[in-house]
C-alpha cells in the first residue's frame, strides 16, 4: 500500500499540538464547522500530492498541506491588534516546528511551499483573520 498522506498529516498535527499548547484552543487534522469557542484554532488540511515513479526505487510521494490559523477579530474584551499579534504568534511558532522537524522518521524534509496569505474572512457572523501556511513534505519512498 502506498503511504498515506494522512499518516503525514496525523504526525505533524501532533508536532503542532505539543507546540502551540497554552497558545491556541485547537489543532485540528480537518476543516472545523463550527469556530465558536474554538479560536485561535490552527487546522492542518491535505492540498495536494505528486507522485514521481523512480526507477528501481517505486513511487516517491510528495505530499501538500495547508495550516490555516483562524484567530477572532475585535470583540469586547479583545481588539484587532491583539488578534494580529496573537496570528504572528503562532505563525512564528509554527515556523520553528518545521525548522526543528525538516527531517524526522515520518518524512525526508518538511518546508513552506511559498508565501504564507493572511485573510479577513468572516464566518457565522463573526470576522476572523485566516493565515493560509502551504508545506510540501518530501518523502523518501513510498
Amino acid at each position: 500500500m502506498a503511504t498515506s498522506r494522512e499518516t503525514v498529516r496525523d504526525a505533524l498535527v501532533t508536532l503542532l499540538d505539543a507546540a502551540l499548547s497554552g497558545t491556541v484552543k485547537t489543532v485540528t487534522g480537518s476543516k472545523v464547522g463550527d469556530m465558536a469557542g474554538k479560536t485561535p484554532l490552527v487546522a492542518v488540511l491535505s492540498s495536494g500530492v505528486s507522485r514521481e515513479r523512480m526507477t528501481f526505487l517505486g513511487t516517491i510521494p510528495t505530499f501538500y498541506l495547508e495550516i490555516q490559523t483562524w484567530v477572532r477579530q475585535a470583540t469586547t474584551d479583545w481588539t484587532n491588534a491583539q488578534a494580529e499579534d496573537a496570528l504572528d504568534t503562532i505563525e512564528s511558532l509554527i515556523a520553528g516546528v518545521i525548522e526543528d522537524n525538516v527531517e524526522t522518521d515520518d518524512w525526508t524534509s518538511l518546508e513552506y511551499a511559498g508565501q504564507s496569505v493572511v485573510m479577513d474572512l468572516i464566518g457565522g457572523g463573526i470576522s476572523y483573520y485566516m493565515e493560509r501556511i502551504p508545506l510540501r513534505v518530501n518523502m523518501a519512498k513510498a
